[in-house]
């Protein structure tokens, strides 16, 4: 079936759904939520109760990151128990709940507003390129656990769904500026109006920073970002219980790389441009029936050009027949080995080869002859795709949420994968919301998914909340996330194409590198089943919020190997079982104090694969304790730290004192801060393979950033 015919079926299912649907009787509202806990949409796609949810959830919200500080989506997550974070180069975040594999961080979700960042040709979230400023979020929602059940593949540990300002909760005009260490600046200007049913949020933003001081792994510690952001929203009353709310995104600039080995002339530094389309037209068909129809597109250019100098005879086209066929046979050759074994024709490349490194002085002589070109890392890939989801509630105690989508995803890279690869998605997806009970929930979910390249995929949940009382609920959940191979993965064709050799080889200026690998396919999705015991306690009296845990998560069928040109053979040998259990408390002890803890305990065992145990932190956790001394003045603490259990890994810490003064300039309201932090540990490693590991670091302990924010 092509995607038109698809989209015509689709769009015949919602219209049969919707008929189906309007037939029922029509008495409550939509949202059932108890008024008594805080609402989140994330989980499950329904507004839900915190007492109802079938997961856990941490809720972080702009006041919590403005009071303490906090100025890049990356850091705040620090403040969510189990999530690991590490920061490899300056301008490189790798992100995992629960660690596991840190090479590229792809088992968790990112969403801005509900549709994913997560890029298809490399199974990855490019944080630095997230289409969205700190100063328009109003609150990160962040599922601990698999949420495959609701958003798929690829949501297969966690989900992070960033959710933006409304254009009218905002200010008319905002301009803010941040600078501190590391040769931080970042402006922002943001304006905001309505017109009639129509209101607009635009923003744009600019931010610099020089990264890590030094590093061992590339000259002069060269690892800064520079990049520009722009971001509209509107959204409008299309009247008759119609509405639609769309954005634009656009993020451009350059991500500084230092040279990395000994065959890089040049730094490899690289161009990115990316932006996103997104509309979401929502109708309330009737008070306990909503039709939303998503669709979005997003795309990524990244372009990275060097200078490489190699030997003249990594150029040989028989160097390269000879390493597709038998790469033992050149390793010999380079490690000064008789070369022995292999085919008839292996034979025949090796009379070839030997003779003519002979010609050229021996191994020694041959490897000193170079000649340079340029290499490169460009690329592109995209996503776009449709999807239409039918909420209805049937009664007071039975809800539900269901739909459908399809997605066309592709990736064009001369380098990675020998010109343009390209797959198709479609998924459908159902959740329900059963009270049998007063004081009982039941939720049951799932997501099926069919890949044009790796096959069908299905990920259900199952969970039971039961109130104990008005203020305590505990929580039974099993789920079963999945995350698909990639388009590199799948479908890799790696191999290195440099032009304007400065020695031509065989009389082309153009030469193809001998290392090169390629897929073979036939992977399966990587998964995970999770078990968790939860229980969750709201005082609203004494402002007291705690969430506790227990989980026991078994990951299998996981693509644990690094994948290298010289090794690249992916399969599904890797397996971890992750157990352990998780707190989180949010306590405002009066009008003036607030607080907030965090701590995860993790044991990570039955690893097959060393690679698996390189992101692991047994113990992690966060504190933060906030004190309004004024009207206008504000002092808040908070201490961040992570045990750094795996492979190589430090432990890291980080103390963070800050100052805030809410101020007005004329009639205008302003507010000024001032962090000033403690590095316990100014380094990071960061793991390569087996022995071998760089290190980044920072010249001082102590770093300071200040904000002045303006509204108008």
């Amino acid at each position: 079936m092509n995607p038109k015919q698809y989209l015509v079926r689709m769009a015949s299912a919602i219209i049969v759904l919707t008929g189906t649907a309007q037939a029922q009787p029509i008495e409550p509202t939509i949202d059932l939520s108890d008024a008594s806990y805080p609402v989140v949409i994330t989980p499950t796609r329904l507004r839900q109760s915190l007492a109802d949810v079938p997961a856990s959830v941490t809720i972080i919200t702009a006041d919590t990151l403005r009071r303490y500080g906090i100025n890049r989506i990356e850091e705040a997550l620090r403040m969510v128990p189990g999530m690991a974070v590490s920061k490899s180069t300056g301008n490189e975040f790798r992100i995992n709940f629960h660690g596991t594999n840190a090479f590229s961080p792809r088992r968790l979700n990112v969403l801005i507003d509900g549709v994913s960042a997560y890029m298809p040709a490399f199974s990855q979230v490019q944080w630095s390129l997230l289409p969205v400023v700190l100063d328009d979020v109003e609150r990160i929602e962040v599922i601990r656990g698999p949420d495959s059940s609701s958003y798929g593949p690829n949501s297969m540990m966690a989900v992070v769904n960033i959710l933006t300002k409304h254009p009218k909760d905002v200010e008319r005009g905002l301009v803010s500026v941040t600078t501190g260490s590391q040769g931080l600046l970042e402006g922002t200007a943001r304006l905001a109006t309505t017109w009639g049913s129509t209101s607009v949020r635009a923003t744009v933003s600019s931010r610099h920073d020089h990264g890590y001081d030094r590093s061992s792994s590339i000259s002069n510690g060269r690892d800064g970002t520079s990049l520009n952001r722009f971001n509209l929203r509107a959204l409008q009353d299309l009247g008759g219980g119609s509405s639609l709310d769309m954005q634009a995104a656009y993020v451009g600039g350059t991500l500084e790389n230092g040279i990395g080995d000994n065959f890089q002339a040049t730094p490899p530094d690289r161009q990115l441009n990316s932006t996103v389309f997104s509309s979401r037209w929502t109708k309330s068909l009737s008070s306990v029936h909503e039709v939303q129809v998503n669709v979005s597109h997003a795309a990524t250019t990244a372009k990275q050009q060097w200078l490489s100098c190699w030997p003249q005879a990594a150029y040989w086209p028989e160097v390269y027949e000879l390493y597709q066929s038998n790469p033992r046979l050149v390793n010999d050759i380079l490690a000064g080995r008789p070369p022995t074994g292999g085919s008839a024709r292996d034979m025949e490349l090796l009379g070839i080869i030997i003779p003519r490194l002979i010609s050229q002085g021996g191994l020694q002589a041959s490897l000193a002859m170079t000649t340079c070109g340029q290499g490169n890392q460009d690329g592109s890939e995209s996503r776009s795709q449709v999807e239409v989801q039918d909420t209805f509630v049937v009664s007071d105690q039975l809800r539900f949420v269901a739909g459908l989508g399809l997605r066309h995803q592709r990736a064009s890279s001369e380098t990675y994968f020998g010109g343009a690869v390209s797959n198709n998605v479609q998924w459908v997806f159902g959740h329900a919301e059963y009270r049998p009970l007063e004081w009982l929930t039941a939720n049951v979910g799932g997501y099926g998914e069919s890949n044009s390249l790796s096959g069908s995929t299905f990920a259900p949940r199952l969970a039971f909340n039961a109130r104990l009382s008005e203020h305590q609920t505990i929580r039974a959940v099993v789920s079963k996330g999945t995350r698909t191979p990639d388009l590199f993965e799948e479908r890799a064709n790696w191999s290195y194409t440099v032009r304007d050799l400065s020695v031509p080889i065989d009389g082309s200026t153009t030469g193809r590198l001998f290392t090169a690998a390629q897929a073979k396919s036939g992977l399966a999705s990587e998964q995970i089943w999770s078990r968790e015991l939860g229980y969750l306690l709201m005082l609203r009296r004494i402002g007291l919020t705690l969430d506790a845990r227990v989980f026991d998560d078994r990951l299998s069928r996981l693509i644990s190997e690094r994948l290298v040109a010289t090794d690249f053979s992916p399969d599904n040998s890797g397996s971890v079982r992750l157990t352990g259990a998780e707190l989180q408390l949010n306590w405002d002890l009066s009008d003036r104090w607030s607080s907030w803890a965090s701590y995860g305990y993790l044991l990570n065992r039955e690893a097959s694969h060393i690679e698996e145990t390189v992101q692991y932190s047994r113990h992690s956790g966060a504190l933060g304790v906030s004190l309004a001394l004024s009207d206008a003045w504000r002092t808040s603490v908070a201490h961040y730290m992570a045990s750094g259990d795996g492979v190589h890994e430090l432990r890291y810490s980080r103390t963070d004192l800050t100052i805030a003064h809410a101020f007005a300039l004329g009639t205008q309201p302003g507010s000024a801060s001032l962090t000033l932090s403690y590095l316990g540990t100014p380094s990071v490693n960061t793991y390569q393979d087996g022995p071998r590991y760089f290190t980044s670091t920072y010249n001082r302990q102590f770093s300071i950033h200040g904000q002045v924010r303006v509204a108008f």
